[in-house]
Formats: C-alpha cells, sequence, structure tokens
C-alpha cells in the first residue's frame, strides 16, 4: 500500500550528487486468513485420543455424512490431506456445507496432491455459497479474481458475503467499492470498511484508516486515520505500523514524537517488512528517534533490500557508495553498483523514482572501472 505521508529526507551526495529519499510506493497484497473453524472443540479433543482418522471412535446416532465429516475433521488435524480429502468430499457429496467447504480449501491449496485445482475448489464452494456459506462465498470472490473459467464478477460474491457478516469479505468489498467511478459507491466504501474494521480486523482497520488518510469516500481525517493505523499495528499489521510511525515522525494527524514513531518502525521492521526496514535504517541514520548507528542503519537496509524493496536498495547502494568513497574501496563501490542497478523496482513492481536512481547510478559509474562496470551489467541482466 502506498505511504501517502511527507517522506523522510535524507541528504545523499555521492561525487558531489543531491539526492533526496522518498517513502517506498506499496507494501505486499495481504492474503485474508481463514477464519471458519473447520473442526469443533470437541472434535479436537478426540483427535488428541485417536491414532488416526480411520480409527477414531465415532460418537452415537451420527448419519454416514456426519461420520465422514467427523473423520475429515480428525484427518484435517492430524494434517493427513489425503484422508481429509477423501472422507471431506464423501460428507460433501452427502450435503454438508462444512464438508463443501473442507474440500474446496484442499483442493484450493492442493493440500492432497501437491497441485491447486481452482476448477475442483469452485465447483465445492459453489455448494456451500448457494446455502450462502460466508466462507465459501468470499472464496468465489478470490477464485472470480483468479479468472477461474466459470467463475466471474468478484464484486458480486464479496458482496454476498459482506452482507451475511463475513468480515474479511466486507474488506473485500469495500476495496471493489473504493475503485469506482461513482461518488455514492466510494462513500459505501468506507462504510463497510468501518463496520469491518470495528469488529477488530487488522486489515480492516488498515484499510479504514487508507479511506480516511486519502480522504476516499468523505472527508479526510489524519486524526482519525491515525489512530486507526495504530489499533491495527496493535494487532501486529505491518504496513499500519510503518504508516502509524511516519505520522508519528512526521506529526501528521496529531503531535510529533520521534521516539514514538520509531518504536512503530521498529516493530514493521522487526516483523520482516521490507520497506519498512528500509525505513527503519534510514531513522538510525538520521538518529532520528534514538541515537545514530550508521551500522544497524546498513544493516536494515541490507534486510530491506534482500527482501525485494527497491528503496531499501537504493538506500544501500548510497551506504556502500559513500563508504568506498571514503576507503577507496573499489571492489565495496562496485556492490553499490550492483544494488544501484537492483533498485529500478520493488517486489510489487512498483518503480523507485528514476531520477534519483539514475542519479546514483551515473555518480557511482564515474568512479568505476570500465571492465568492472560492464561485468556487474552482464552479471544482472542475467537475472532478469
Amino acid at each position: 500500500m502506498k505511504i501517502l505521508l511527507t517522506p523522510l529526507v535524507l541528504g545523499l551526495c555521492v561525487s558531489g550528487l543531491a539526492i533526496a529519499q522518498d517513502p517506498p510506493e506499496n507494501g505486499p497484497a495481504f492474503v485474508f486468513p481463514e477464519e471458519l473453524s473447520l473442526v469443533p472443540e470437541d472434535v479436537q479433543r478426540a483427535a488428541e485420543e485417536a491414532s488416526s482418522a480411520e480409527d477414531a471412535a465415532i460418537p452415537m446416532g451420527m448419519t454416514a455424512a456426519e461420520e465422514a465429516l467427523y473423520r475429515a475433521q480428525i484427518a484435517w488435524i492430524d494434517e493427513d490431506w489425503v484422508s481429509a480429502r477423501q472422507y471431506a468430499e464423501t460428507a460433501a457429496a452427502g450435503g454438508d456445507v462444512t464438508a463443501a467447504v473442507m474440500s474446496g480449501l484442499i483442493a484450493r491449496d492442493g493440500r492432497a496432491t501437491g497441485e491447486p485445482d481452482y476448477a475442483l475448489a469452485a465447483s465445492w464452494f459453489s455448494r456451500a455459497a448457494e446455502q450462502d456459506h460466508p466462507l465459501a462465498l468470499y472464496e468465489m470472490g478470490r477464485l472470480a479474481r483468479r479468472e477461474v473459467p466459470g467463475v466471474t464478477d468478484p464484486r458480486s460474491w464479496f458482496e454476498r458475503a459482506a452482507r451475511v457478516g463475513h468480515v474479511p469479505g466486507m474488506v473485500a468489498y469495500a476495496l471493489e467499492l473504493r475503485e469506482s467511478p461513482i461518488p455514492q459507491e466510494r462513500v459505501r466504501s468506507r462504510e463497510w470498511a468501518e463496520r469491518a474494521a470495528q469488529q477488530g480486523f487488522a486489515e480492516a482497520m488498515y484499510q479504514f484508516a487508507q479511506l480516511l488518510d486519502l480522504g476516499i469516500g468523505g472527508e479526510q481525517d489524519l486524526a482519525s486515520a491515525r489512530t486507526w493505523y495504530e489499533s491495527a499495528a496493535a494487532e501486529r499489521h505491518a504496513e499500519a505500523a510503518l504508516q502509524a510511525g511516519v505520522m508519528w515522525v512526521e506529526g501528521v494527524g496529531g503531535p510529533a514524537d520521534a521516539e514514538r514513531g520509531w518504536a512503530y518502525i521498529r516493530q514493521a521492521a522487526e516483523s520482516g517488512y521490507a520497506p519498512a526496514q528500509g525505513q527503519f535504517g534510514l531513522l538510525m541514520l538520521q538518529g532520528r528517534g534514538g541515537e545514530a548507528d550508521p551500522d544497524m542503519a546498513r544493516y536494515w537496509f541490507e534486510q530491506g533490500a534482500m527482501g525485494g524493496d527497491g528503496e531499501s536498495r537504493f538506500l544501500l547502494a548510497y551506504v556502500l557508495a559513500r563508504e568506498a568513497v571514503d576507503n577507496r574501496d573499489v571492489n565495496l563501490l562496485g556492490q553499490a553498483y550492483r544494488w544501484s542497478l537492483l533498485a529500478h523496482e520493488d517486489f510489487t513492481g512498483q518503480p523507485v523514482d528514476e531520477t534519483r536512481r539514475a542519479g546514483l547510478q551515473g555518480a557511482i559509474e564515474g568512479d568505476l572501472p570500465p571492465d568492472l562496470r560492464e561485468q556487474i551489467r552482464y552479471e544482472i541482466n542475467s537475472l532478469r
């Protein structure tokens, strides 16, 4: 997701070239968790006593479909996916909705076969969706986004999931409405996002904060946006933690507090979120919110760079180039050149500011031996 705030600024100077650092453009696509409890507590307890699904003691009075579901759930706990698939499909064929959802999830993830089968997943999810099963409706929307043959119109699936109370479905529907050119639908986007956010779902809180931050579907409200980012961050949402941190550092949506912002950005960085790792390194290089630590700054630039974030790669190229110039180290300058060439885009495919990147690259090239420069360019081109 786009960082929407005033950028943290670092003056970079290599061979007399001045460059300003901007924040990363996008974060990773969020994957909604499965929130359905497919295995009730009593079955979980039974699974602890059974050596396998086949050997499990079956409660009295169960129909054939109920027994098959019971064994499927035990196999699910044991991660015996072949048995889970067999029993779940048997129960689903007998009309059990939960078993149909289980069968769809197993097919979607390729748990029993090693290869996802989206068409088979759609056939099972559609059975449950006919009875308005919330997770099945939501999964049908996701399959529609994948353009699985015969599954269309993700917005309609997500709307149905939202209306039966599925919280990730509410978020997905809100995101569909957010992209609408119709103003009233963007208003509804905010309404659905808020409804989901009030359920305490981290992604919902983050998306609602984004709408408030951007002023989509209503007036811009930076103070409320910061509050919702913080709420999502409290649920370990890395992108929200980064956003909240930048707002605190820059004093957007309320008073500035570099130390508090530092803590949020550190949280996001330590979670492995590459854009936050670059930003945290930048704070450490600048000494904003804590004592300046160039060595740890470089460490965090490296983490973000290896995680695929283009801004982190750019910053790592800068610090390596500066160190190389200070120590007249051609090999280190070559490393800087490699990272400058790799800093074209981040892991989402979003481009890094080309003026800054090309300027840094050009500055390094001026001091790099031509044969080493061509060797590095060849190595990088061979990776693409």
